[in-house]
């Protein structure tokens, strides 16, 4: 997942490109309305009005003649720019899938993920920040379980201890887990959990408040 191309095998993969080939449709239909009543409205109350027979057979033939050229051009430019939507919705909504899979994956905790997109693609920028962040969130796991496993060797060491009945080996060990659990402190004080909140602050408060209930 989020390491391999993406290929589309349909014209519109994404509810989002519709709503953009729509919305440019929309605008299209807008501007020939606006066009053709600028261009025809004026002939055709020409054509309305009581002027000679004469003038109103150059503009009968003048407004079939701007028919014959303006509705070709017209569909022209109307095919052309759905093409145009549909080309640039793909190089938006191709990303933007990519990105929802990214999410999925990094959600159930796996960061081994990365974005890549199409050269022509867009959000190339907003890639290359999903990928930063990712890559920041590896280092900070990285750097949690250093601590953590040494902790695991110290705790075996205590128990080692323990079994037999060693005083100060226990005090020892005892003392080396409190350093390695301030370590691993420290490595959860890079993540903030609320907005004036770290989770190495929620911690010392919930150990309070466990201290003061005993």
């Amino acid at each position: 997942m989020g390491k391999r191309p993406y290929k589309r095998r349909q014209i519109l993969v994404d509810r989002f490109q519709y709503r953009l080939v729509l919305i440019n449709l929309l605008y299209f239909l807008t501007i020939l309305l606006i066009f053709s009543a600028a261009l025809f409205l004026p002939l055709i109350i020409q054509l309305e009005s009581s002027t000679p027979l004469s003038e109103q057979e150059a503009v009968a033939t003048q407004f079939l003649a701007l028919h014959a050229r303006v509705w070709p051009a017209l569909l022209l430019a109307f095919l052309l720019l759905a093409i145009h939507s549909i080309i640039v919705s793909h190089r938006i909504a191709g990303p933007l899938i990519r990105f929802r899979n990214t999410f999925k994956a990094v959600a159930t905790g796996d960061l081994s993920v990365r974005v890549t997109i199409r050269k022509h693609d867009y959000l190339g920028n907003e890639a290359d920040i999903l990928n930063e962040m990712i890559a920041g969130l590896r280092t900070k796991i990285t750097d949690i379980e250093k601590p953590y496993e040494e902790a695991c060797r110290v705790v075996m060491a205590l128990e080692r201890a323990m079994e037999s009945g060693s005083i100060e080996d226990m005090n020892q060990n005892t003392d080396a887990l409190r350093v390695q659990m301030g370590r691993l402190g420290a490595s959860m004080e890079q993540f903030q959990i609320g907005p004036d909140e770290t989770y190495a602050q929620r911690g010392a408060q919930r150990q309070i408040k466990n201290a003061q209930q005993m």
